[in-house]
């Protein structure tokens, strides 16, 4: 046996051992790598994956136990959504058992200009929970030079009690 044939003999066989090694500790690395990547999509999949639709419903609904919790907290979020005109006054008239719901009513009277006005209704109508603009008066500029509005709104409250 020649010098050159023993010395492949000798260093081939642990040189493919350490490549194989090599390649399988890759593979493995690639493997886990994945694991986690689609651990982590499936993660952000039921993160962000719609609710149940007893939760998009409430969502949509007045919170409140009883009437006049839920009509003061439709309240608090009508004045929370009007924009560029100032609150006159704002006054609940009522809730009535309509079905498994409760109807809520609410006036508001505004004062601004045209845009501060129609910002306010464009507010109300995207606002969650749903607000319904069941009627709008509105009146030309008077001494201040400003329009008034009056609008009746109306949403809705789970069955509260009275």
């Amino acid at each position: 046996m020649t010098l050159r044939r023993a010395l492949i003999l000798l260093l081939v066989p642990p040189g493919l051992a350490v490549l194989l090694a090599l390649g399988a500790l890759w593979a493995a690395a690639v493997l886990t790598f994945d694991a986690d990547a689609a651990q982590a999509r499936l993660q952000a999949a039921l993160d962000h994956r719609p609710a149940e639709p007893v939760v998009q419903a409430a969502a949509l609904l007045v919170p409140g136990a009883t009437a006049g919790l839920a009509a003061s907290a439709l309240q608090a979020r009508v004045l929370a959504l009007v924009q560029g005109a100032e609150v006159q006054q704002i006054e609940s008239r009522g809730a009535e058992a309509e079905g498994a719901l409760t109807r809520l009513r609410v006036n508001l009277r505004l004062s601004g200009d045209e845009a501060g006005i129609m910002q306010t209704l464009i507010a109300l109508e995207a606002a969650e929970p749903l607000i319904f603009v069941d009627a709008l008066r509105a009146s030309g500029p008077g001494d201040t030079g400003r329009l008034a509005a009056e609008i009746d709104l109306s949403a809705f409250a789970g069955k509260v009690a009275p």
